[in-house]
């Protein structure tokens, strides 16, 4: 009886150590400030700025390909700021663009530009 329960608890406990690296992988991987990027105008997004809300400098753009009228992009931070306020500057196929100041993005999962200005949710 007792070896029963040995053996039992071996097994569980072999079979449970594969997902914890997993679940702390995922966790750590997983920014706070990460966010989906909505375009939902008729011209394509074709370069996106995400800079600090203090800063009077747009960083690089972080767009891979652009992002055409109906779908998204994730965008992931991979820094170890704590800040959470951050302008977004969205540029459009024509040369046209769109700003959105101070954007929580502790607080959002998705921002959607429509060609006059963006919301986030």
């Amino acid at each position: 009886m007792l070896s029963k329960l040995v053996q039992n608890t071996v097994l569980v406990t072999t079979l449970a150590f594969p997902i914890v690296p997993l679940a702390i992988q995922n966790a750590l991987a997983n920014d706070l400030r990460d966010f989906l990027i909505y375009n939902n105008n008729e011209l394509e997004i074709t370069a996106l700025y995400v800079s600090s809300a203090k800063s009077r400098y747009w960083n690089d753009n972080i767009l891979n390909s652009d992002i055409v009228n109906g779908s998204f992009d994730m965008i992931t931070f991979s820094n170890s700021s704590n800040q959470c306020k951050y302008d977004v500057k969205a540029i459009y196929s024509d040369g046209t663009y769109d700003l959105m100041y101070e954007a929580n993005l502790c607080s959002t999962y998705g921002i959607t530009f429509y060609g006059h200005g963006g919301e986030y949710r």
